[in-house]
């Protein structure tokens, strides 16, 4: 069985973070009002000689909530597509995407998403 859904919007320049600490950081705020972005992929690149657990979180405005989580093999890039992707929209609070990598300073997390116009 398979599942396809469109995504609208137009896609936006790559995100990218590479985490100074292992604390779970934001890579992408919306701020409440702001316009509504949905994120369809992850890239997670280790540039360790270790593997390194690397994790996404969604925050809801209060909570934040495990998406993603695995296991980055060493000197490798991990591509995930997300088959439900995840849209942030902000109208009553902040919505934000964080990651969170097992060591500081060697794995990058980049996001694709796709934007809505403003107030979607």
């Amino acid at each position: 069985m398979s599942v396809q859904i469109s995504v609208p919007g137009v896609l936006q320049p790559p995100t990218s973070l590479r985490p100074t600490t292992t604390n779970v950081t934001d890579i992408l705020s919306i701020a409440s009002g702001g316009a509504s972005r949905t994120v369809i992929g992850v890239i997670v690149a280790n540039e360790s000689g270790s593997a390194r657990l690397s994790s996404v979180w969604w925050h809801d405005g209060t909570t934040d909530f495990l998406i993603f989580q695995r296991s980055v093999p060493a000197n490798e890039t991990v591509t995930e597509a997300l088959a439900l992707p995840i849209q942030l929209n902000a109208k009553a609070a902040a919505k934000k995407i964080k990651v969170q990598a097992a060591a500081a300073d060697v794995v990058t997390f980049t996001l694709i998403t796709t934007q809505l116009s403003q107030g979607s």
